[in-house]
């Protein structure tokens, strides 16, 4: 067939001059291209199937020869469908005649990359399935030298088996020389840039995955090597185990004397072995590929006497003073030693003589690594490593004694960085990627945080982090900007009280007039009072008040409410411009009643377009509860809405209501309300709402602001036609005593804590839906979390956790936090470690897709995976496992956020073999859910923070006391992780 169609294009190009160096190129191509898709047909044709067919069927098994034939048939087509592609190209081929877009149209379809990579990564194992049988199966042997021997370049099945991996060089090669003889004009020279950006990258991918397949194969030799060489070992060989190092080292025995052991650190396991030194002649058969650790290892015998998964053990911190005075001194030196050996390096580049400089230097060198050497000789401490192993039987104490100090010192930084990097969320999700610590000092003493809430930024930009911190006395805002870097830009003095919570509300969605008469009529949904044709004012104190924020800044005085006779005139304007409003507003609830009669669960739902989430359109209601507002702060009439004049003013300005903002709730009863995109260090609140109790905590639902108060009652504000704010009833749930401690959305209902009981809220119809116990006990719930079909909570002043299932309110299981605490404490004084001990408790709770953090008193935050509902087919639930998490607060952690922040998108630029491992590993994914779901989270270009606010900063690591350590003890620190 091929030779038709040279003879068909050899007609064609006879018009063809022989300067035309690109149309030679894309025969070239043709010709490569085609003697490739022969060689992938002789391995289907001569040698896949006859292997398969039932009169060869004894010359090897069917499963193996799958093995070697790997992802083959697939290649075939990949290339089939290519060359016919060139071909129909090159049979209407003219000067202006493009193939960069049968690259593009080929090489970037995800399959092929999966392809590719699945038959490169199984190619050593072919290879060696090869060897294997054709030297234990003298028949296939002769097959296989019968096929080379008839291949017209005596070609074996291992050459044809390579040719994949050498194509796409070629690929490389071919169209660079395409673009070298393309006009930039040429229809065809973007695309083949194009092409060529692709073909590179897919090349880097498969050179990545070939060094990782061998990189790979190298490390599961090692560890058979070592499962080979130590005597009592078995099953270290597993896929997702990697060796890490090896050290002799010396360890005190029961009987007192000291005994010549052997370290063995794994990605996961830490062995332990005895050293013997061999004696006599080493009789053992010298395998075809041995790894350099077994080649070190043949002196001795070795024999397995401990193995320790990492999970269960600790470097204990050194304890006694002297011992950490002189690691810190260490430390000291050789940072003292590596400063100079940068001096010593950048005096190179100096152009005047510095002789005298260097003598300097180098005599400063000698000094400090004489120190050096006589601080790590004078005590044999330093070379001691405690660690602590939590086993069966109770936690053992062991002693590792290294020949040098700096080799204890870095292997307990391994160990360490080892631990961490532990895959505790499963195989395929690492810990949290901790990103660094912000320290906010006080402006005044006794400041500590109280909560944090992120704002809604504009599209594409970074949202800010508010974060509030009270003495008791003052109530402050400090602002966290998270772009270009994490940093407070102002903290600023709000209010006279303290803050007790905050939460970010988003814009007014955009009515349409069509829209604003469609609204349903007051009648429908059973309220208290009913709005009737005709102009009427409100007294103030028997309507409901009407909110209307007014964007325009704030004065930095303080509005001493006095008016003048101007004023008057514009408070007459608006308020006969108010009574038409209200009238209007009046005709449409009544136009309402001839077109439809709504239920309240059936009511208008408008979505906004910032957060996608249903927005309620009720009408004007009568409060029954009336908390003082603050009309000065709001600069309105009261009892009148605002007028047109004053709302077109406002939207011109940048109206509140179609911007976010943040509610602060006070422990004085006040609610402050801002713009988001405010400078809260020049602007005052936009208004501010006085209740008649303290504010406990503040939701937003579906157009709802719902307010916890601490006498009990729960105040909910609506939104009216016109975006403003409005309260509209008042839910009696608890009482002064027990107040809503906690509140949450879970399914579509808010649930409020208050004791130990929780309260399930309808938001739609302001009704409380149902009732129920989670404890006998007097402690009132502190703190919720929902994650998926589970609500997690804890009790006040309480060290456990407890599960409910969300549906059946069925408990799941109760979690102690004390072992995992203790656990992270073991390197800190015996006093505090006692103390933190004795008053332990949950401090805060957060869940976030599949993880659940907490909060302690300790300062120290856990994580565990989150396994959402409990099996449907058998009911059961799995307990997950607490994690500690190396970095953590001195004092209390004092509340935990989360936050969406957008990623710029990079520029391209030269890729690393990290980055394109990644690549590849996401590349062989033969999951096509998994890559599009992967494909959706790099378009997003959104990263997800978690961030602790707490007292101090600790780092759980540390085994030495330095100068520094206490310093930071009081200060407020901000610990922000990438997730």
């Amino acid at each position: 067939m091929y030779q038709t169609i040279e003879k068909s294009l050899h007609v064609r190009y006879e018009y063809v001059t022989v300067k035309d160096t690109r149309t030679h190129v894309v025969v070239e191509l043709y010709e490569t291209e085609k003697s490739y898709v022969e060689a992938l047909e002789i391995l289907v044709k001569k040698y896949l199937q006859p292997l398969k067919s039932p009169e060869n069927a004894g010359l090897l098994d069917a499963f193996l020869v799958d093995e070697i034939f790997y992802q083959v048939p697939g290649i075939l087509n990949v290339h089939q469908v290519f060359l016919e592609q060139l071909r129909r190209r090159l049979e209407q081929w003219d000067l202006q005649q493009k193939v960069g877009d049968v690259f593009l149209d080929v090489f970037t379809k995800p399959t092929v990359m999966d392809t590719y990579m699945s038959f490169i990564n199984n190619l050593k194992k072919a290879k060696e399935t090869i060897k294997t049988a054709a030297a234990s199966r003298p028949s296939f042997a002769k097959f296989l030298d019968a096929m080379a021997r008839d291949h017209k370049g005596k070609l074996s099945l291992d050459n044809l088996l390579i040719k994949p991996v050498q194509k796409f060089p070629y690929y490389k090669l071919l169209i660079q020389r395409l673009i070298k003889h393309t006009d930039q004009s040429h229809p065809d020279h973007k695309l083949l840039l194009e092409a060529q950006k692709e073909i590179h990258e897919l090349l880097e991918l498969i050179n990545c995955t070939e060094r990782e397949s061998l990189e790979f194969e190298q490390q599961q030799q090692t560890l058979r090597d070592l499962e080979q060489m130590i005597e009592g070992l078995s099953n270290l060989v597993t896929t997702d185990r990697l060796f890490l190092r090896h050290e002799t080292v010396t360890m005190p025995s029961a009987q007192g004397t000291i005994k010549d052991r052997a370290l063995f650190l794994f990605n996961d396991t830490l062995l332990i072995t005895s050293v013997k030194r061999r004696t006599g002649t080493i009789k053992k058969p010298i395998p075809t590929y041995q790894s350099n650790i077994a080649s070190q290892m043949e002196g001795n015998k070795y024999k397995l006497l401990m193995r320790i998964s990492l999970a269960d053990l600790e470097i204990v911190k050194a304890k006694d003073e002297n011992l950490r005075r002189i690691m810190h001194e260490v430390e000291t030196l050789t940072d003292d030693m590596n400063t100079l050996t940068q001096i010593s390096e950048n005096m190179a580049a100096l152009h005047t003589p510095h002789l005298q400089l260097e003598e300097l230097v180098r005599e400063m060198l000698h000094t400090l690594n004489k120190q050096l050497s006589e601080r790590q000789n004078s005590d044999l401490q330093l070379c001691y490593m405690e660690v602590s192993l939590n086993t069966s039987n109770g936690t053992e104490n062991l002693t590792i004694i290294y020949p040098k100090a700096d080799k204890r010192s870095s292997w307990e930084e391994l160990i360490n960085e080892t631990k961490q990097k532990l895959c505790v969320y499963g195989q395929e999700r690492p810990a949290p990627e901790f990103l660094s610590p912000v320290p906010i000092r006080k402006t005044r003493a006794g400041l500590q945080f109280t909560c944090a809430a992120p704002t809604l930024p504009p599209k594409g930009q970074s949202p800010d982090v508010w974060v509030c911190n009270s003495d008791g006395y003052v109530g402050q805002v400090c602002v966290l900007t998270l772009s270009p870097k994490p940093q407070v830009t102002s903290c600023n003095g709000v209010c006279n009280a303290r803050i007790l919570c905050v939460a970010c509300v988003p814009p007014a969605p955009a009515l349409t007039r069509q829209q604003t008469l469609d609204i349903p009529s007051t009648s429908s949904l059973n309220s208290t009072s009913s709005v009737k044709p005709g102009i009427s004012i409100s007294d103030p104190d028997d309507s409901c008040k009407n909110i209307r924020l007014d964007s325009s800044s704030s004065s930095d005085e303080e509005d001493d409410g006095s008016s003048t006779s101007e004023n008057q005139d514009a408070q007459s304007e608006r308020s006969q411009e108010s009574a038409s409003i209200r009238l209007h507003s009046s005709l449409t609830a009544s136009l309402g009643n001839h077109r439809a009669t709504l239920t309240p669960n059936h009511s208008k739902s408008l979505s906004t377009p910032h957060t996608g989430q249903s927005i309620q359109v009720h009408p004007v209601m009568k409060s029954s509860s009336n908390p003082a507002v603050d009309k000065q702060a709001m600069g309105i009439n009261s009892g009148t809405l605002s007028s047109p004049a004053s709302r077109q003013s406002s939207e011109d300005s940048g109206t509140t209501a179609n911007q976010p903002t943040m509610w602060l709730g006070t422990e004085d009863g006040c609610i402050h309300v801002y713009n988001c995109l405010d400078n809260i260090r020049i602007k005052k609140n936009k208004i501010k709402l006085q209740h008649n109790s303290g504010v406990h905590s503040i939701v937003y639902v579906e157009g709802k602001v719902f307010v916890a108060l601490g006498n009990g009652d729960l105040v909910v504000y609506c939104r009216d036609i016109d975006g403003s704010w409005t309260e509209r009833s008042t839910i009696p749930v608890g009482t002064g005593t027990s107040p809503v401690s906690s509140m949450l959305l879970s399914g579509g209902k808010l649930w409020c804590a208050t004791l130990a009981s929780i309260k399930i809220i309808n938001p739609h119809s302001l009704q409380v839906d149902e009732t129920f116990q989670i404890s006998t006990e007097t402690k009132p719930i502190s703190h919720m979390a929902v994650a998926g079909g589970t609500i997690w909570l804890s009790l006040h002043n309480a060290a456990q956790l407890r599960c409910y299932n969300s549906s059946t309110r069925e408990q799941l299981a109760e979690i102690n936090i004390t072992p995992q605490v203790t656990k992270m404490l073991h390197g800190c004084d015996d006093i505090i470690r006692q103390h933190k001990a004795a008053c332990l408790r949950v401090t805060a709770l957060l869940a976030h897709r599949d993880t659940l953090w907490v909060g302690t008193s300790a300062g120290v935050l856990l994580t565990a995976p989150l396994h959402n509902s409990p099996n449907a087919r058998t009911g059961t639930f799995t307990v997950p496992h607490l994690t500690g998490i190396t970095y953590g607060h001195t004092g209390h952690v004092r509340f935990l956020t989360i936050v969406e922040n957008p990623v710029p998108p990079k520029q391209p630029a030269k890729q690393t073999q990290s980055s394109l491992k990644t690549k590849a590993l996401s590349r062989r994914s033969t999951n096509v859910e998994k890559l599009q779901k992967q494909t959706e989270t790099s378009q997003n270009n959104k990263e997800t923070l978690i961030i602790s606010g707490g007292d101090g900063y600790e780092d759980f690591r540390s085994s030495t006391m330095t100068e520094d350590a206490g310093r930071e003890d009081s200060t407020n620190h901000l610990l922000l992780w990438r997730v």
